[in-house]
């Protein structure tokens, strides 16, 4: 007789713990995408999954499986496509009205790795800048001229210094070919 009534208050029981940890399962589940979705917010990311993020300096090192690049976009977002979308901050740069072309072509360079990172190839990049966006599209034009870049660059050697008519002091002092560029040298 007890074991009657015990039955089906332990089913009860168990069913109600049930109910329980299913509705905590989906109440975190709920949390963690609505965080994901204020932090996309609030990042102004497009749509989609953030699958890279090097904004703190702490991303991996992406690289080109075809062509001698590597690079670290500050975030990576995957459309529902599939295709994958760099999104480069430069927070300094502010008034401008177009992109500067260097942005561009670093943000095409990160186009070019993404190409071995998803099935399709990227259309776009994001480009912020401190009071203004740009939608930099990866055209064939703009792949070939990264392309290009990167094969003058693997020409530059001691006895043929890149092509730079000028450049910032600063910049030079950085520079990897300063001990060999004609413009870097003494600055």
């Amino acid at each position: 007789m007890i074991g009657s009534i015990l039955f089906p208050i332990g089913l009860g029981l168990l069913l109600f713990a049930l109910a329980i940890i299913i509705l905590l399962r989906n109440e975190r589940l709920y949390q963690r995408r609505r965080l994901i979705a204020e932090r996309h917010h609030t990042l102004g990311l497009p749509a989609g999954e953030l699958v890279y993020e090097d904004a703190d300096g702490q991303g991996a090192l992406l690289f080109s499986d075809q062509y001698p690049l590597a690079g670290k976009p500050d975030y990576v977002v995957k459309l529902d496509d599939q295709r994958l979308v760099p999104v480069e901050l430069k927070l300094s740069t502010q008034n401008a009205t177009t992109p500067y072309s260097n942005h561009v072509i670093q943000l095409g360079a990160y186009c070019l790795i993404l190409e071995d990172y998803a099935e399709r190839s990227p259309t776009h990049g994001i480009l912020r800048y401190a009071d203004r966006e740009f939608i930099i599209d990866y055209t064939p034009t703009l792949r070939k001229k990264v392309i290009r870049l990167l094969e003058e660059m693997v020409r530059c050697n001691e006895q043929q210094a890149p092509p730079l008519q000028k450049q910032r002091p600063a910049k030079c002092r950085s520079c990897t070919f300063q001990a060999i560029c004609p413009i870097g040298s003494g600055k």
